[in-house]
C-alpha cells in the first residue's frame, strides 16, 4: 500500500495573496507543504495591460531635412513700427520669407506668440522660390486660430501655372485643394492652438491636424492622383504664408490668426507610417526646446 500522504490544498483568494500547495523533492518522495504567494505572481504575463509605446523624444526639424520658419523675435528683422521686413528659416537653412507685394501695413508679432494676421487685412509674407521642384512636399503649421477662420494660411503658388494650391480654414473647417477646386481633402479644425500637417505627392493630397500636444492620427489622401495638378506644380513655386499671391485678392480670404511655426519639407512626402515618428519628434521639438533656441 502506498504511504499516505497529505492532500494537496487547492488554491483560494485569501486578500491578495493565494493559499496554493507547493511541492519539494527529496530522493524518490514527495513533501508539499502550504504557503502564501501574492496574487499579481499567480497571473499570467500575457493577460498584462500592453504598455503604451513611449513618445518618440524630441527632434530638431533641421535635423529631420525642414525648412523651419519659427516665429521669435531672433529669427526676424522689423523696422522702425515693427513691421516684420524678414523672416529667416533656422540655421539660416532655406529661402528667407518677406512681406508680399499687397502687404502694406506690416506684419507684426503677436503679443501672445506668433506672427499675427488679422480679418480682411493683407498682411502676408511669401519665401520665392521656396521649392524648386514641385513633385513632393509636406508643410506642417502650428497656429492659433480661437474663432476657427484663420482663413488664408499657406499657399504653394507656382511661378509659371494659372493654378496653385493653398491651406484655408474657414467656420471651424480645415481645407487644402486647389485653386481651381480639381481636388480638395477637408478636415474639421482641432482645437486651438493645433498643428496642420498637408503634403503633395505628384497630384495627390493628404491633410493631417491635431491639437498641440497631442498625437497626429493618420492623413486623409483624395482618392487618386490628379494628373492636370501634376502638371501645373511641376516647377519651381513660392511658398505665401498668411496670403496666397501678390495680387491684392479679395480680402474674405484673409482671416485672424497667430502663425507659430511652418516646417517645410520642400521635396519630400513624409506622411507615411514610416516617416509619423519623426514628424511627431518635430512637433514636439517646436513646441519645447524649439522655444528656446
Amino acid at each position: 500500500m502506498a504511504p499516505h500522504q497529505p492532500d494537496r490544498a487547492h488554491p483560494s483568494s485569501l486578500g491578495f495573496a493565494c493559499r496554493v500547495a507547493g511541492a519539494l523533492m527529496g530522493q524518490g518522495d514527495a513533501y508539499f507543504v502550504d504557503v502564501e504567494v501574492p496574487l499579481a505572481a499567480l497571473l499570467d504575463s500575457m493577460s498584462k495591460a500592453p504598455t503604451a509605446a513611449a513618445a518618440p523624444a524630441p527632434r530638431s526639424p533641421t535635423k529631420c531635412g525642414a525648412v523651419w520658419y519659427q516665429a521669435l523675435a531672433g529669427s526676424i528683422t522689423q523696422d522702425n513700427d515693427h513691421a516684420i521686413q524678414s523672416w529667416t528659416p533656422q540655421e539660416g537653412l532655406g529661402v528667407i520669407a518677406h512681406p508680399a507685394k499687397p502687404n502694406m501695413t506690416g506684419t507684426k508679432l503677436h503679443p501672445a506668440g506668433g506672427i499675427g494676421f488679422d480679418m480682411a487685412v493683407n498682411t502676408g509674407l511669401v519665401a520665392e522660390g521656396a521649392l524648386s521642384e514641385t513633385e513632393q512636399f509636406t508643410i506642417a503649421v502650428r497656429f492659433d486660430s480661437p474663432i476657427g477662420d484663420a482663413r488664408s494660411l499657406v499657399t504653394v503658388n507656382p511661378v509659371d501655372a494659372d493654378n496653385y494650391l493653398f491651406l484655408s480654414e474657414k467656420d471651424g473647417q480645415l481645407h487644402w485643394q486647389d485653386q481651381q477646386s480639381t481636388v480638395e481633402v477637408t478636415l474639421p479644425s482641432p482645437a486651438s492652438p493645433a498643428w496642420v500637417v498637408v503634403g503633395y505627392d505628384h497630384g495627390r493630397l493628404s491633410i493631417v491636424a491635431a491639437h498641440e500636444g497631442h498625437p497626429l492620427p493618420g492623413p486623409t489622401t483624395s482618392a487618386a492622383q490628379n494628373p492636370q495638378l501634376d502638371g501645373d506644380l511641376s516647377g519651381s513655386s513660392d511658398l505665401f504664408i498668411g496670403c496666397r499671391s501678390h495680387r491684392k485678392g479679395i480680402l474674405k480670404t484673409l482671416g485672424q490668426s497667430q502663425i507659430k511655426d511652418v516646417m517645410v519639407w520642400a521635396d519630400s512626402f513624409v506622411l507615411t507610417p514610416a516617416d509619423a515618428d519623426m514628424l511627431s519628434a518635430t512637433c514636439r521639438f517646436a513646441e519645447t526646446e524649439g522655444k528656446s533656441s
